[in-house]
């Protein structure tokens, strides 16, 4: 039977190898809870961002019909001859065409680096 005993400095380095090989298997394991929990939240910021595109190009659409129904509005202010009312409504024309402007803006201008990135 072979001898199962080292001599003390054989025997520490044993146990730095065992050690060390634990804290190996350690550090993989919290590399691995890190790498998934990264994953998982990279998943949440993809999809957020998706949502996010998804709604600015609903707010673009909505302000576009905006402008269409005020130019509506303003036509028919016309037919009135009413000064006051064809002044109301071409000044809710303006408006509502610079929201879809800023809309039209934030949707293919701003947020068009989230669609590259996702």
């Amino acid at each position: 039977m072979p001898d199962n005993h080292f001599d003390s400095y054989t025997q520490s380095l044993l146990d730095r190898v065992i050690s060390l090989t634990k804290e190996i298997d350690n550090l993989h394991a919290a590399y691995v809870i890190v790498n998934n929990r990264l994953n998982h939240l990279a998943s949440l910021t993809e999809q957020s961002s998706k949502e996010l595109i998804e709604e600015a190009s609903k707010v673009e659409d909505f302000a576009r019909l905006a402008v269409e129904a005020t130019k509506l509005t303003e036509k028919s202010a016309q037919i009135t001859n009413n000064e006051e009312l064809i002044g109301a409504a071409k000044k809710s024309y303006i408006a509502a065409s610079n929201v879809h402007r800023l809309a039209l803006e934030l949707r293919t201008v701003k947020l068009a680096k989230l669609k590259v990135d996702y």
